[in-house]
């Protein structure tokens, strides 16, 4: 009982100390208007094959076979486009086109080996990717394009490392089929 006794005193000594601290001043009338400034995000839709959508790439010399990855969050303001290139093709370059709504490149991304990102950003709500590496300046896109140069398909030979064996156990015999 002696502890809560104490806690309430304390307590009172410390509100005690804090009123008597407040400064005081006049009442003042004020007479003003108030603005509210309220800014929305404008959101781009989430990053999918009908958002930005998949074309082919300009130019020739470029296969199609790379796979186009977007990502993106909900109310994005920046995504990723990610080409990487087919599984076992080892291509020589692998390119990211991009293009505005009347089908012209208004950025490429390109480099040597098998992958290659790029970075766009919502602004007013609308896809835009920097005009060039680094940049500052943005323009809209409304489609991209992947594709790799250069590939050459993997050529295994596999060993088949005990088959006679086998053959002979299943009945072969060892003398041929």
């Amino acid at each position: 009982m002696s502890f809560i006794f104490y806690l309430t005193i304390l307590s009172l000594a410390v509100f005690e100390n804090v009123e008597s601290c407040v400064a005081t001043a006049a009442p003042t009338t004020t007479h003003a208007t108030a603005t509210t400034t309220t800014t929305t995000v404008a959101c781009c839709p989430v990053l999918t094959t009908s958002s930005l959508p998949r074309v082919a790439p300009s130019g020739t010399g470029h296969e199609q076979c790379s796979i186009l990855k977007r990502m993106s969050t909900k109310c994005p303001t920046t995504g990723l486009v990610l080409c990487d290139a087919a599984q076992e093709t080892n291509p020589t370059s692998i390119l990211i086109q991009f293009f505005n709504s009347s089908g012209t490149v208004v950025r490429s991304v390109s480099t040597e080996g098998d992958h290659v990102t790029a970075t766009v950003m919502c602004i007013n709500g609308v896809w835009n990717v920097a005009t060039t590496s680094g940049g500052t300046t943005y323009t809209p896109i409304s489609s991209v394009s992947c594709s790799q140069s250069g590939s050459t398909g993997t050529d295994l030979g596999n060993v088949i490392s005990d088959g006679y064996s086998k053959i002979d156990k299943y009945g072969g015999g060892g003398k041929g089929w």
